[in-house]
């Protein structure tokens, strides 16, 4: 038996903590900022695990973790939106779980603490989950199709699957739910139909299998297919030609899509109930020893957190607290960093100056890219030309041997820099919205964007951008913008215009992409350049060869 101090943990987890034997102290709050050691003695519990789960709505930070003698845990469970703070946060721990496999290696690359991937649950159908017990028999359900979810302007590419399949299909789209309503609604659906916002594995895959429902779900990666058996207990799909496919193959043969959604049903209780994760969580435990962190540090990881989310649009948090408390932090590196972008944003010359005087003519900091951007684009933003270029030398000169190009002007400044961030993989910041006038830029897409806006004219930014956002799923609406641009000035370029059909096809504009990749069929055929075509054609849409014949090579 373990003595577990649980915070912001779903009940389904607590009752399956305390079903297995263990010694359970739990706490739900919305409180900003919470006192462990508070929490700990009005509870009078000494506890041999700690266990803090993302609760989604509200942030909550935990001070005095440095203080508590046992294994801390944070369960990050929307790592995908949440990567800007999540690791910062997570080296507060002992130790990381993320429900997201793919984060895994991301995670280990910005947080000290140990990574665990533990995906999200199902849930038994009953009082657990608000419902009455027991499947209802898939021909006696009243929706042939469901989808539950909020179809917003700041989500498009949801609003074009929404499209779709109400142009196609009797979709019943349903929002503002909660819980058991939700589970009650999905027992009376035969199909759910899934969008993921950025490729995550979400929480729609684990409710609606939980019902028994027939899901069919982008393909994310490789992780899906660890989870469900793909073909047997969920059907997967690239665009919405294969989305169509299944859906249409499921209402002409309802057996099929039954069988699909028993096989899911039964895969949930067998491999992911909450049980089964608390399985996970406490092997993963058991296997870690207490770090030995100091308070200071902490207190300095939360002011970064601060920061970083005061730049991510937090309105909490006011630029006056974090500068003040970033002024009492030690010197260096990392602190500043971050008054580097503070101060440029806020347009504090002086105090800049003063800060980037103390790196000139040494070698601190000259390899940290994320450093130099920072004084390098700061020093543009409050004027010093001179200094945004000593900054860019001092760092690329030792980061690459070849020739280094010199900056013209602001704006061929940040498209160096994104180039370089995007060499080192310092890619983008999902989650976070950036204003390309008044933020500093934190990553490649970052520069690119804010160089767009200055340059709109310039088709290398989108060359660029498009080739950043490749394969990238949840940024495929903003390659059609930059695939639709560049179609204008290069309209007889077979592959810009087959990008854009294949594109389309993935944000389920279903008229749009046949129609776009027959024009980039009849355009490759102009160059003599067909065989390329059908190779790509066949490595990334494939099924629209089984629909449309290519015409004959030339």
């Amino acid at each position: 038996m373990k003595k577990l101090f649980l915070i912001n943990c779903r009940k389904p987890m607590v009752d399956a903590f305390k079903a297995a034997g263990h010694d359970v102290r739990c706490i739900y709050t919305t409180v900003r900022e919470v006192d462990v050691l508070y929490e700990l003695e009005k509870l009078e519990f000494a506890p041999d695990i700690l266990l803090q789960q993302e609760s989604l709505g509200c942030r909550v930070f935990l001070n005095g973790l440095a203080s508590i003698d046992c294994v801390r845990l944070f369960w990050s469970v929307d790592t995908h939106m949440n990567m800007h703070w999540h690791g910062l946060y997570g080296s507060m721990f002992d130790g990381v779980l993320t429900t997201q496999k793919r984060y895994v290696s991301a995670l280990e690359k910005v947080c000290t603490a140990e990574i665990c991937w533990v995906p999200w649950m199902g849930g038994r159908l009953g009082p657990e989950t608000g419902t009455e017990p027991g499947l209802i028999p898939y021909t006696k359900r009243k929706h042939d199709m469901t989808f539950v979810g909020r179809v917003s302007p700041q989500r498009p590419s949801r609003k074009l699957f929404v499209d779709f399949l109400k142009g196609n299909y009797n979709l019943n789209l349903v929002d503002g739910l909660n819980y058991s309503e939700m589970m009650s609604l999905y027992k009376q659906t035969k199909i759910v139909p899934n969008e993921a916002l950025f490729g995550e594995v979400n929480f729609r895959l684990f409710e609606a299998c939980s019902c028994g429902c027939a899901v069919v779900t982008p393909f994310v990666g490789d992780e899906l297919g660890e989870l469900f058996e793909i073909g047997k207990e969920i059907a997967v799909y690239n665009d919405v030609l294969e989305l169509k496919d299944i859906l249409d193959r499921f209402r002409n043969n309802p057996k099929l899509a039954a069988e699909m959604g028993l096989a899911a049903y039964e895969r949930v209780l067998r491999d992911h109930m909450p049980a089964d994760r608390g399985n996970r969580i406490l092997d993963f435990a058991y296997g870690l020893t207490p770090r030995s962190i100091d308070e200071s540090d902490n207190t300095f990881l939360l002011t970064q957190i601060k920061a970083v989310l005061a730049e991510a649009g937090d309105t909490t948090v006011t630029w006056r607290n974090v500068v003040e408390l970033l002024m009492v932090s030690s010197p260096g590196v990392p602190r500043d960093t971050i008054l580097f972008r503070i101060l440029a944003k806020e347009s504090m010359t002086s105090e800049f100056l003063k800060i980037a005087q103390t790196y000139v003519g040494n070698a601190v900091g000259v390899e940290d890219a994320g450093f130099n951007m920072a004084a390098s684009i700061g020093s543009s933003k409050i004027g010093n030309w001179d200094l945004a270029k000593y900054f860019w030398f001092r760092y690329i000169t030792r980061a690459q041997s070849n020739k280094v190009e010199s900056p013209r002007d602001y704006a061929h400044l940040l498209m160096l820099w994104g180039r370089e961030l995007s060499r080192i993989g310092i890619t983008m910041s999902p989650g976070v919205a950036f204003n390309e006038d008044a933020d500093m830029p934190t990553c490649a897409s970052h520069c690119l964007f804010a160089a767009l806006r200055l340059d709109p004219q310039n088709l290398e930014i989108y060359k660029r951008l498009d080739a950043l956002f490749t394969g990238v799923a949840g940024t495929e609406s903003l390659r059609l913008g930059f695939l639709s641009h560049l179609s204008m000035h290069y309209p007889d370029d077979w592959r810009v215009s087959a990008d854009l059909g294949i594109v389309s096809l993935k944000v389920f504009r279903l008229d749009e992409g046949l129609a776009e990749l027959s024009n980039s069929e009849k355009k490759a055929i102009s160059a003599c350049r067909q065989r390329f075509w059908v190779r790509k054609i066949e490595s990334e849409v494939e099924v629209y060869l089984k629909i449309v014949k290519p015409k004959n090579m030339c």
